[in-house]
């Protein structure tokens, strides 16, 4: 893998901004596209994070303007990236990493937000069961109709009315963010 070379400031202001960066934080630096690529995010997410403040700003290199992410910001990628692979909401992702510098303080509400999370992807594991016994329905259905047994297809269709109004509902019923 190949990294950039930390940035060095052209003017007075630029040389505050980055060595600030750089004093706190050593190591090597990435690229958006390297960033983007280990933490399976795109680069457009990228930018857009850290215009919306889920992500604070990155450092830029001074000559180019470009970002340049090092361990610190890659470490924050990967914990946003497993939040929002959970599905959990821009407004709860930004609370739960804002209270991460809170420690002992703020467990409480982390908690919470997590709990809240964990019950939404409850009621899609639900959801996703009433599906996939519905399209089970459909495969026996089928395979009635495919053996000439609509005798069989007729039964199943008439025993499984729960399963088809819990699968239409699992479809139409969506969770709060």
């Amino acid at each position: 893998m190949t990294t950039i070379m930390q940035p060095q400031a052209e003017t007075q202001t630029e040389t505050k901004t980055v060595q600030t960066r750089a004093d706190q934080e050593s190591g090597p630096w990435y690229t958006i596209r390297q960033a983007s690529l280990m933490s399976g995010m795109p680069e457009t997410t990228l930018r857009y994070y850290e215009t919306i403040g889920i992500i604070p700003p990155i450092a830029r290199d001074p000559s180019s303007g470009h970002r340049c992410y090092n361990q610190k910001d890659l470490d924050l990628l990967e914990t946003i990236s497993c939040l929002s692979a959970t599905g959990m909401s821009l407004e709860h992702m930004r609370e739960y990493l804002g209270n991460r510098a809170a420690g002992a303080e703020a467990a409480g509400r982390q908690i919470e937000l997590l709990a809240e999370q964990e019950r939404r992807l409850d009621q899609r594991m639900a959801d996703l069961r009433a599906r996939k016994r519905y399209v089970q329905l459909k495969i026996q259905y089928w395979g009635h109709v495919r053996d000439n047994d609509q005798a069989g297809a007729t039964e199943l269709i008439n025993q499984s009315a729960q399963i088809i109004e819990a699968a239409k509902r699992s479809g139409n019923e969506r969770l709060p963010g």
